[in-house]
């Protein structure tokens, strides 16, 4: 159930349904733990393999994933920009980023949540976007990015390879240009990073300006900018 089933004229029925939504919530992300079992890259493609049915459904039932998405857009990307997407799943971000963005490029390592990605930007008749199935490491754009965005992919990289993982975004960018990530909090499940090791690894990466942004009881919005 979300908060937009409640009437808005029912407060009270609001309030006592709002920690019952973040249970929920917290119960999911708190599942996302399942992602150490993951041995190696492949391990990880086979995994979405059999996810990309359930995933974006999953995702559907929060409003707060929805809104976050929206958050992380409004925040980082202006029009006109040249955008990646780093790690893009089922195009969730990468649809709502080109609306927009002057264009859209999302990579993903499984070729499967690719391929429902580009279903989805075709349904919607998106034509500013391009999809790639590729590593983060692999991946090399002819142009740097005006804006690097991700959004829970970080859980899928082991502790010690995100500074490199980061770095990475840093090199997709312009000078001056700007990386937004939405996840949830370390502090709420072990497989993300907490305020400390978000900020330390971007620090590391060689960003500058870094905003946290702790939003819907679990999720958080980091902001960073690579210096002119």
């Amino acid at each position: 159930m979300s908060d937009t089933m409640v009437s808005e004229d029912n407060a009270p029925l609001r309030k006592l349904f709002r920690p019952v939504i973040k249970a929920l919530r917290t119960a999911y992300i708190q599942g996302t733990t399942v992602v150490k079992l993951m041995p190696s890259e492949r391990a990880i493609q086979l995994y979405y393999k059999y996810r990309k049915k359930s995933y974006d459904l999953q995702w559907s039932m929060d409003p707060g994933y929805r809104k976050g998405l929206k958050n992380l857009v409004d925040l980082v990307i202006e029009q006109g920009d040249m955008v990646l997407d780093v790690g893009c799943g089922t195009g969730s971000a990468t649809i709502v980023a080109a609306d927009k963005a002057k264009e859209v490029v999302g990579i993903d390592l499984s070729p499967d949540m690719i391929e429902l990605a580009i279903e989805k930007v075709n349904k919607k008749r998106i034509e500013n976007t391009c999809l790639f199935a590729t590593s983060v490491e692999g991946y090399c754009p002819e142009l740097p990015f005006d804006k690097v965005i991700s959004s829970f992919m970080i859980p899928h990289v082991k502790p010690h390879f995100r500074p490199a993982i980061y770095s990475c975004m840093f090199n997709f960018l312009k000078p001056g240009g700007t990386v937004g990530l939405f996840g949830s909090r370390g502090e709420v499940c072990d497989v993300y990073e907490t305020r400390k090791e978000i900020e330390e690894n971007l620090t590391r990466a060689g960003f500058t300006n870094i905003e946290l942004h702790d939003v819907y009881d679990i999720y958080r919005i980091a902001v960073a900018r690579k210096p002119l």
